[in-house]
């Protein structure tokens, strides 16, 4: 079964449990930037109010599927209110994450109401959250290396050095989607040889090309630690001494 026909059923069985308003498809998959058996794969599901749709039953739909094929699939339920007033009912940074959903997501069920947000500016604020963000996810990748987890940890680590840079690129006015174009616009940073090796590097964890041993993942995690914290957060706090600023308009 491949990959559009589990997101058939899904979509399928979303419908039949459940009352939403409009499901949608996000993430690298949306985003051209999906690699099969590395990627998650990820839906969105909008409801009018939380009774309508159940996080415990997209969470069961979604372990379901999970489990047929090697694939990561995570279902998530969004409040439409929060789209439209712009506080939607996500942990990222909420005008980063509606950007993206605004210039990626593909509706595949029911009304069209992601083709029709408006991206959102991005401040200099907004980037020292992310990177803020970057640092916190390092610093679980950490905690997953030392319980044992080593998928978490790869996926934290690197996910934790792109996204930083990613923060970085915000200050040039640049919004690179996928992966892929965030190493391609990080050539216009200024950075130290060590600190794009961790971003080649990163890369090449993230599409499953690049493996450590334990205490080479323990060095490489401190060093993207150093690189969010001490490059990309001691910089954009630099900048924001002279107070806040759009970015990206």
């Amino acid at each position: 079964m491949g990959t559009e026909d589990i997101v058939s059923r899904v979509v399928m069985e979303i419908v039949r449990k459940t009352k939403p308003v409009s499901i949608f498809l996000y993430g690298s998959y949306a985003a051209n930037d999906y690699v099969p058996g590395v990627s998650d794969l990820e839906i969105g599901v909008l409801r009018k109010k939380k009774s309508d749709v159940s996080n415990r039953t997209l969470k069961a739909i979604a372990q379901k599927y999970s489990k047929r094929k090697s694939l990561t699939l995570r279902v998530y339920a969004y409040d439409l209110e929060g789209f439209k007033k712009g506080t939607v009912n996500s942990p990222f940074t909420k005008s980063v994450f509606i950007r993206h959903l605004a210039l990626t997501s593909q509706t595949i069920w029911g009304k069209e109401i992601m083709e029709r947000l408006v991206p959102p500016p991005l401040t200099l604020l907004d980037a020292y959250r992310e990177a803020c963000f970057s640092t916190m996810r390092v610093l679980a990748g950490l905690f997953f290396l030392r319980a044992g987890n080593t998928k978490e940890a790869y996926e934290m680590s690197y996910k934790a050095c792109l996204f930083a840079t990613l923060s970085l690129e915000y200050l040039n006015g640049d919004f690179p989607i996928g992966f892929g174009d965030i190493v391609k616009t990080s050539r216009k940073l200024r950075l130290t040889p060590k600190e794009r090796r961790l971003i080649r590097d990163a890369h090449l964890m993230r599409n499953g090309k690049k493996k450590f041993s334990e205490e080479k993942m323990y060095d490489y995690i401190f060093d993207v630690m150093t690189y969010c914290s001490q490059t990309v957060e001691a910089r954009i706090r630099m900048k924001l001494k002279r107070g806040d600023r759009i970015l990206i308009p």
